[in-house]
């Protein structure tokens, strides 16, 4: 059978050494030939076997014989830069797997370079293959010298753009601050964190992370999502004039960031975290006419020493999500514990041990740490303890007991104040 670019046969092709090759070779080939890899799609043996024997001088070529098998090909072989497909391939013909190729998630396979080829010059079939994204338009007799000038400039350009993609992802990688918001990035805020981590568990110290999920209330009926993208990112760069240059903040997700700080006390920790909930809500952080709501949750290393980045900063998200599910206003510390901006105390801890931290380090084991923090911490717990000195002493009046007996109801009564330093 007479090809349309030569005499060859289609037994003679298809039973070749050179087409099984084309055929069954994989990405590791084309890679170690060292050229780039077309694939050929068309239902006809012969346009297929004449098609790759011009092509294989310069290109390394795989062919399919019906576009289901096009789909695939493209799917399992990154090495493919394009690909030239025929309108009236069965199985899948050449306009429905355009679209499968441009709807693709995939980006390597939505940007392929696709000539559609055709056995006539119908300007309907050409618009409807533009529209449906092929890339070039060839009819199946063309000149080889046509052939293959298209295809060395669709493949360059396709090597380019795959060069581009790599470029720019190394550079998002290595960014640490996103122009956007003027936060760190995601990957280098954990990275940050940990070594704050590391610092605190040597200097006995404590770590927060406060996370702040964000819902916006826009004065229009309907807003376009870019409108409501550029408005969070305001809200980014709001967080980010807010916290000290020795905090660290990052946007984890869409409507959400998260800032990490040291700690001295929780309720420190509980008036900065109400401190971004007012510059939010109370500004026009996100521009003018659009109102902020903010619910926080908050995550201290003292709970739980062993804990990375990563885990305090789950956590914080989890509690926000807990406080933005129950529609609550209280900024969450745990599951079902939480503090409303009302509650926070409006003076500071100072010092670097709280009695989370102390109870935290006594339960890892290492309560030798603690010892020389007892004073402050017995200031810090004294009221508590006086309570319950009262509250036993009444008891004892009323029962007769002893001071250091077990009540008839069956409570314990506690040592002796000045015995405390030494049970701690």
């Amino acid at each position: 059978m007479r090809g349309a670019f030569g005499a060859v046969t289609g037994t003679r092709v298809e039973g070749s050494p050179t087409h099984s090759a084309s055929t069954s070779s994989g990405s590791a080939d084309a890679a170690t030939s060292g050229r780039l890899r077309v694939l050929v799609a068309d239902d006809s043996r012969s346009v297929r076997a004449a098609l790759s024997q011009r092509l294989r001088d310069n290109f390394d070529v795989r062919e399919v014989g019906d576009g289901e098998a096009a789909w695939q090909a493209l799917l399992l072989d990154g090495s493919i830069r394009a690909a030239f497909v025929a309108l009236s391939l069965s199985k899948l013909d050449g306009y429905e797997l355009l679209a499968r190729v441009r709807s693709s998630k995939v980006q390597r396979i939505r940007e392929m370079s696709i000539i559609v080829l055709a056995g006539a010059d119908d300007p309907a079939e050409r618009a409807r293959a533009a529209a449906a994204g092929a890339t070039d338009f060839m009819l199946k007799t063309a000149a080889a010298t046509e052939l293959m000038s298209r295809i060395e400039v669709m493949t360059k350009l396709s090597t380019r753009r795959e060069q581009l993609i790599e470029s720019q992802a190394s550079l998002d990688s290595t960014r640490t601050v996103d122009p956007d918001t003027e936060l760190l990035a995601p990957q280098f805020f954990d990275k940050q964190v940990d070594k704050l981590i590391s610092f605190s568990r040597r200097n006995l110290s404590d770590v927060a992370m406060i996370c702040i999920r964000v819902e916006l209330s826009m004065p229009q009926s309907e807003t376009w999502d870019g409108e409501v993208e550029q408005r969070i990112k305001l809200v980014g760069r709001a967080v980010a004039a807010s916290i000290r240059l020795e905090d660290f903040g990052t946007r984890t997700d869409r409507f959400e960031f998260c800032v990490a700080t040291q700690s001295s006390g929780l309720s420190g920790v509980l008036r900065f975290a109400a401190r971004l909930r007012k510059v939010l809500e109370n500004i026009e952080a996100a521009g003018p006419g659009v109102e902020v709501w903010t619910c926080i949750g908050v995550a201290t290393l003292s709970e739980e020493l062993r804990r990375s980045a990563e885990e305090l900063r789950v956590l914080s998200q989890k509690r926000a999500l807990q406080a933005q599910t129950n529609r609550s206003r209280r900024i969450v510390l745990g599951a079902s514990e939480g503090v409303s901006a009302e509650q926070i105390d409006g003076h500071a801890d100072e010092g670097s041990m709280d009695v989370n931290l102390a109870l935290a380090l006594i339960r890892a084991g290492r309560a030798s740490e603690v010892v020389a923090h007892l004073p402050r911490l017995l200031d810090q717990i004294s009221p508590l303890i006086k309570l319950v000195r009262q509250q036993k002493e009444l008891k004892s009046g009323a029962s007769g007991a002893g001071p250091d007996t077990i009540s008839a109801a069956g409570s314990l009564t506690l040592p002796s104040f000045s015995d405390l330093p030494r049970q701690l």
